[in-house]
Order: C-alpha cells, then sequence, then structure tokens
C-alpha cells in the first residue's frame, strides 16, 4: 500500500507506547522503587491483555494489507526472519539474566508462528472470523488450556516465565485482525482526518526496532539512576 492507514498507525503506536511505560513500571518494581504487583496483579495483567490484544489485531491487520490478494513471499520470509531472530535474541537474552524464569515463548516468538498459521487466512476474511472466534470460545469454555502444546514438555521449561503468551487464545486475535483488515470501517480510515507528524507515527512503523531496544535502554537508565543515588 502506498497510502498509510491512520488509523492502523495510531492503533499500533498506542500498543507501543502502553507497553513502554508498562516495562517501565515493572523495572521500576524490579529495582525497588515501587512495589505494585506488575506484571501479575489485579488491573495489570488487564492492562497487558489489552498491550497484546493492540498488536495482535495489528498483527492480523498487517497479514490482510500485504498478503490479502496475493502472498508476497519475498517480503513475508523476510519479515518472518527478522522476528524470529528477534525471538531468539530475546531467549539469549533472558537466559543470562534470568536463568530461572527464561523466555522460551513470548510476544515475538508468538507473532513469527502467528504470522505462519495465519498466512493462508490473510485472503479468506470470513473463515478467520470463524476461527478467531473459535479459538476464543474454546479458551474460554475451558475446552484447551493456555499451557498448550507445552504442557506436554513442561518438565524442561522454567514453571514461570517472564514472558509467556499463549497460542490459544490469542491465535484468535489475530485471526480477527484479518477479518478487520479486510473490513470497509478500517478501509475508510476512521481517524485519518488525523495529521500525524513523521516522529508521531516512527514507533508504529518501527514496532520490532521499539520492542528489542526499549528494555536495554530503560535498564541502563535506570540503573545509572540508581547507580548515582546510592552514591
Amino acid at each position: 500500500m502506498k497510502n498509510r492507514n491512520v488509523t492502523v498507525d495510531l492503533i499500533r503506536t498506542l500498543a507501543i507506547v502502553l507497553m513502554v511505560v508498562f516495562h517501565f513500571i515493572y523495572d521500576l518494581r524490579s529495582f525497588g522503587y515501587v512495589a505494585w504487583d506488575i506484571p501479575d496483579g489485579a488491573g495489570w495483567k488487564q492492562f497487558r491483555y489489552v498491550i497484546l490484544t493492540l498488536f495482535f489485531i495489528c498483527v492480523g491487520i498487517g497479514l490482510a494489507y500485504v498478503h490479502g490478494k496475493q502472498t508476497q513471499w519475498r517480503g513475508f520470509l523476510r519479515r518472518f526472519m527478522q522476528v524470529s531472530v528477534g525471538a531468539a535474541l530475546v531467549t539469549a537474552m533472558s537466559l543470562v539474566m534470568f536463568p530461572k524464569n527464561w523466555i522460551y515463548f513470548g510476544v515475538l516468538h508468538f507473532i513469527a508462528l502467528a504470522s505462519l498459521l495465519a498466512l493462508p487466512l490473510a485472503r479468506r476474511p470470513q473463515v478467520a472470523l470463524w476461527f478467531g472466534l473459535l479459538f476464543i470460545a474454546a479458551f474460554n469454555m475451558g475446552w484447551i488450556s493456555s499451557r498448550w502444546p507445552f504442557i506436554y514438555i513442561g518438565q524442561w521449561l522454567p514453571s514461570y516465565a517472564n514472558d509467556f503468551v499463549p497460542i490459544i487464545p490469542w491465535f484468535g486475535v489475530v485471526c480477527l485482525g484479518i477479518f478487520l483488515g479486510h473490513s470497509r470501517w478500517l478501509a475508510r480510515d476512521p481517524l485519518g482526518m488525523i495529521k500525524l507528524k513523521r516522529w508521531q507515527a516512527w514507533p508504529g512503523k518501527h514496532s520490532l526496532l521499539v520492542y528489542l531496544i526499549h528494555q536495554p535502554i530503560l535498564i541502563g537508565l535506570l540503573t545509572v539512576f540508581n547507580y548515582l543515588m546510592v552514591k
């Protein structure tokens, strides 16, 4: 698409901003500056769900936009490899920093797998809608465990990972994003009247880069601040 959809850019940018805020508060807790029960306490868990929903809706929309008429294999494989390498880096860093709670299937791992699984649905919005509703309903009815399929290899995985995204129900959200990406409502770009400056749209356009670098920057700044305060 030559013309960007402002509504999608804003949704993605909002997800990025909320994610940075969430992780900053999490880091404050890790450094002992606050005692809030993040990420698993009441309110914080739901806050994370909002962030994930926005991200994964955008994943589905992106698949519909780019591959909705014909699969662009070169672009898909390039993006798939970028996300997969990012996921591997997250796992490697978590093994060093949190060996008892390392990340084996976090946000980037999920996005890579979900993109691969959802690609055949990119041109089938009605089928994607039914798949999305089915997966979400199956989870909420208790038919499928959120630990599936990792329950079968649980003895080799940490009992608690610093980031974990269940395939079910979140794959259903990606499917709903595909349906939304084909909708007339989104095609009309309901927020298109908002004139974004380049810096305002930058986080949404470079979400993978922001995801990879924001935590090292936040932790680095807090480490320096903590050192100066103690000194």
